[in-house]
């Protein structure tokens, strides 16, 4: 079981862990990510999973846009600017990922 499996409940039929691994998997490639910056985006990832389990949780799911919004910003502070230009130009890509 991987981390994100352990994490975020990726052994429910594609849950968080499984998206989780597969966004990380491609944004490494993509990217040329070091192992640093992996270490950021996994963090930015277990942040992001957490507080939308909570808002669901709760109900509450007022915050989720700007969930989602800090957790962009978290992702593009881990990485160099040609890194960013590339993430921006493949953000659809990466937000099907995390869909899934």
């Amino acid at each position: 079981m991987s981390l994100f499996s352990k994490l975020l409940g990726g052994n429910k039929g594609g849950g968080g862990g499984n998206k989780a691994q597969a966004f990380i998997t491609q944004l490494t490639q993509d990217l040329h990510l070091s192992s640093d910056q992996v270490t950021q985006v996994e963090a930015a990832l277990r942040e992001f999973f957490s507080e939308k389990r909570e808002m669901k949780q709760s109900g509450n799911k007022d915050g989720f846009k700007e969930s989602k919004q800090d957790f962009k910003d978290d992702i593009l502070k881990a990485l160099s600017p040609e890194q960013q230009q590339k993430f921006m130009d493949n953000i659809q890509t990466y937000k099907q990922l995390l869909r899934k």
